[in-house]
């Protein structure tokens, strides 16, 4: 067994998902683990692989955790094994404290985002200094599967947990406005909608390859209605809401890991 998945939920699930189409692994080479054996096999039918019990998690090659943090204390002496490698989902456990809990040193930590689900993640990584180069390329490819990767100092983490792990709920905020925007101004519920997804797509694409303020000049034409419109945004300080935003999350974040780490 390849890789051994604790918590096989919408993250873990989207991991084993995407990992499988890339061709990564093969369901044949990956199994579920939960303490609860229904649910285990529950699991197992859901992914299409192999249902593993306690020993079977410990002969697996690899263990990714993807149980909520709250629930590490309970699951970790049932899955720890001296020189195992662990890959952690988990917000807010350090690797310092992946490797006291799970008793090796070979732990890697990884923080995807929602867009996960479609296959357009941002994962941040991080290991802890003794894990094997391998097992850290074995990360990089497991995310690669889902999107784009990007390996920062694991002091980041609650940064990048304010812009990208957050950042999905505030671009839902502004396609929401816009679309009541279109609904103020005459067009229908659905129409404004449309409308409204596919703009924030589109401009999504275009910032592949240009920068946010290149884009927004080239639409925004001398006296036209686009900087008209920037105008009313700059007008509500639009701009510094969404920075304000981004480090109100990332300074939950940090009391979110500190809490993880006093437990």
């Amino acid at each position: 067994m390849k890789l051994a998945i604790v918590g096989a939920g919408k993250m873990g699930g989207a991991v084993l998902a995407g990992a499988v189409r890339a061709g990564v692994l093969t369901a044949d080479q990956v199994g579920v683990y939960h303490p609860d054996e229904d649910r285990r096999a529950a699991l197992a039918a859901r992914f299409g692989v192999a249902p593993l019990d306690d020993d079977g998690v410990h002969r697996a090659e690899r263990v990714l955790i993807a149980v909520k943090p709250q629930s590490f204390e309970s699951v970790a002496p049932l899955i720890a094994q001296r020189g195992g490698s662990y890959v952690s989902l988990m917000a807010g456990v350090t690797t310092g404290t992946l490797a006291k809990r799970l008793g090796s040193r070979t732990v890697v930590r990884a923080m995807p985002n929602l867009g996960a689900a479609v296959g357009a993640s941002a994962t941040a990584l991080a290991w802890h200094p003794e894990a094997a180069v391998a097992d850290r390329e074995f990360a990089r490819r497991l995310f690669l599967a889902i999107g784009t990767v990007h390996e920062v100092a694991e002091s980041l983490f609650d940064a990048y947990t304010g812009l990208a792990g957050s950042g999905p709920a505030f671009a839902a905020v502004v396609a929401e406005a816009m679309a009541d925007g279109g609904v103020r101004v005459g067009l229908s519920r659905q129409v404004a909608r449309d409308l409204a997804r596919q703009v924030l797509l589109a401009t999504g694409m275009l910032l592949e390859t240009k920068g946010p303020a290149e884009l927004k000049d080239e639409v925004a034409s001398p006296g036209g209605t686009a900087i008209a419109g920037v105008r009313a945004l700059e007008r509500h300080r639009v701009r510094f809401a969404v920075m304000d935003a981004i480090e109100d999350a990332t300074e939950r974040a940090r009391l979110l890991a500190r809490d993880g780490e006093e437990r």
